[in-house]
């Protein structure tokens, strides 16, 4: 867009009192005017996708946290269920420690068993050694246990709704996406003849595609992080011959996303071949996924493996 709209200032002043007004199959002409609203309005949609990725990431970070936290106290507990309940009714109720990494259901289940067979035990007489109600050395007693696992559940809500909120933004961003494309598609189809009195601004309509061509292989890539905020990327160099730049992406959270990646700068060859930025990871326990892209004098590129970067907790 940012092309379409330098090749088009350039032919609104040649051609003076009858500007370009390209049109949409369907529609009325686009003005040079509405078309910069319409670059304004895609940034100002990615703007608002970065900031959903970056709710639902900090929402994905908080779980992580409080399911850590869950596993410290679960972990505790059966520990005195192990020194002081074995051989009773209580001990075969015990529930087996879940996974960092399962899934709400299957994490939260064993510990609301756990939960319920705390309070259980509070209310029987307790063996030697043990005090009821139980408090874990910790200082957490089963009421905090069980506030910490509504927090939980609190926290799945909250991840839920900015996904939700998530897809809105993508899908606002699609549409007019898709509406910008259709005016530079229509753009190339009338320019030509617009300018048949000025080949050399005919010449240079922007594309929409990359020349043929072939397509380089990306680059070897790794990225650390250093605190409290940036990530450091290092990649090999490029040996392709039409080699023009390289240019690092980023997205918020772990998974890849084409679409919602944003450019994070880009060098020449023969500078250094790394990037120091500090994007999105504004929270603990959040993370960023990376790409290094080789691009040609063509415009076709190719990018490494994502890479990601996580603040720790």
């Amino acid at each position: 867009m940012d092309e379409f709209i330098g090749h088009w200032e350039q032919c609104d002043e040649v051609l003076g009192s009858s500007p370009f007004v390209p049109a949409v199959p369907g529609k009325p002409g686009t003005t040079l005017v509405a078309f910069e609203l319409m670059r304004t309005g895609v940034l100002n949609a990615q703007t608002e996708v970065q900031a959903r990725l970056n709710n639902l990431e900090t929402a994905r970070g908080q779980i992580r946290l409080d399911k850590t936290a869950l596993l410290k106290v679960m972990e505790d507990f059966l520990g005195v269920l192990d020194g002081y309940y074995q051989g009773t009714s209580f001990y075969g109720g015990r529930p087996l420690m879940p996974n960092l990494g399962d899934g709400q259901d299957k994490f939260t289940k064993p510990m609301i068993d756990a939960m319920t067979l705390w309070e259980d035990i509070n209310g029987a007489a307790a063996p030697s050694g043990v005090t009821v109600p139980v408090t874990l050395t910790s200082g957490v007693n089963q009421g905090t246990f069980a506030s910490m696992i509504s927090a939980l559940q609190f926290g799945y809500l909250a991840a839920a709704k900015a996904e939700r909120r998530l897809k809105t933004a993508r899908t606002e961003r699609t549409i007019l996406e898709e509406a910008a494309c259709a005016v530079m598609k229509a753009y190339r189809t009338a320019a030509p003849q617009k300018l048949s009195q000025h080949p050399a601004l005919a010449a240079t309509i922007p594309k929409l595609t990359p020349d043929p061509g072939h397509t380089p292989d990306p680059v070897q890539a790794s990225a650390t992080f250093t605190a409290p905020s940036t990530s450091h990327v290092v990649h090999a160099a490029s040996t392709d011959a039409d080699l023009d730049y390289y240019e690092l992406e980023g997205t918020n959270g772990e998974e890849w996303n084409e679409e919602d990646a944003v450019n994070l700068g880009r060098h020449n060859p023969g500078e250094a071949n790394e990037f120091t930025v500090t994007f999105a990871l504004t929270q603990p326990d959040t993370a960023v996924a990376l790409k290094v892209y080789v691009v040609l004098k063509t415009g076709r590129r190719a990018g490494s493996a994502p890479m990601i970067v996580r603040r720790p907790a």
